[in-house]
């Protein structure tokens, strides 16, 4: 959905812009990580946490297969986990790729947009 307000300010200024830029929920973006120096891409094997669950930091977020082995990645960040954008099992996903997005805990985590750009090619 998208809602643009125009105002006339004066007669020679003309302000458009979106109230969604405004209306967004903040999210804070889960990036495929570089789990070692030869890794280009890797496999989501297993989410640990699902949309809607508290994260601490340190909480083990999902289970990454890269080309040497299978390793847990913990999350940096506290809040909830909003939006999984690549589901388990995907398979060549690029590092800094965007793979969920998490909100900081009292916010509406179901009110979150996937961003249009996620980094993947």
């Amino acid at each position: 959905m998208h809602c643009t307000q125009t105002y006339t300010c004066c007669s020679d200024f003309l302000l458009i812009f979106n109230l969604h830029d405004f209306l967004a929920v903040p999210t804070t973006q889960i990036l495929m990580p570089a789990l070692s120096p030869t890794m280009e891409e890797g496999t989501i094997v297993k989410w640990m946490k699902k949309e809607g669950d508290l994260v601490s930091a340190g909480d083990v977020l999902c289970e990454i297969e890269t080309d040497k082995a299978t390793i847990s990645m913990d999350s940096d960040e506290e809040g909830i986990l909003a939006k999984i954008i690549v589901p388990d099992g995907s398979k060549n996903v690029k590092i800094n790729q965007l793979i969920a997005l998490m909100v900081d805990e009292g916010v509406d985590y179901t009110k979150v947009e996937v961003p249009l750009d996620t980094g993947e090619t």
